[in-house]
C-alpha cells in the first residue's frame, strides 16, 4: 500500500536586491522533493527546503508542493510578494530586509 503524502507548509520569503527572492518552507515528512510555483507555473524542483529565484517586478504569488512516489501534494498556502518599489532618480537601495510568512488555514 502506497503512503499518501500530505503537506503543511509555512512558506516564507526574503526579498533581496533586484527581485531575487529566497523562499523557505518547512520539511514535510516522507517528501522526496518540492516544487516551487510562481504565478501558477512550476519554476524549480528541489530536495532542499530553501530556494533563491528571480521573480517578475509585478506582484507575484508563490506556493510549494511536496512530492514522493505516491504523487504530488496539494499546494501550500499562497504567498504574495508585492511589486518592487519605484526608486526615485538619484537614489539606490543598499539593502532590503523583509520577511513574510503565510501559514495554512
Amino acid at each position: 500500500m502506497m503512503r499518501q503524502l500530505y503537506i503543511a507548509i509555512a512558506l516564507a520569503t526574503s526579498v533581496l536586491a533586484e527581485r531575487t527572492v529566497t523562499f523557505v518552507w518547512d520539511v514535510t515528512p516522507d517528501a522526496d522533493s518540492y516544487t516551487l510555483y510562481v504565478n501558477g507555473a512550476p519554476v524549480v524542483s528541489t530536495t532542499e527546503t530553501q530556494i533563491t529565484v528571480q521573480i517578475p517586478d509585478a506582484k507575484t504569488n508563490a506556493n510549494v508542493t511536496a512530492s514522493n512516489i505516491a504523487g504530488e501534494s496539494e499546494p501550500s498556502a499562497t504567498l504574495s510578494v508585492p511589486p518592487a518599489p519605484t526608486i526615485p532618480k538619484g537614489f539606490r537601495i543598499s539593502k532590503i530586509v523583509r520577511t513574510t510568512t503565510a501559514t495554512p488555514k
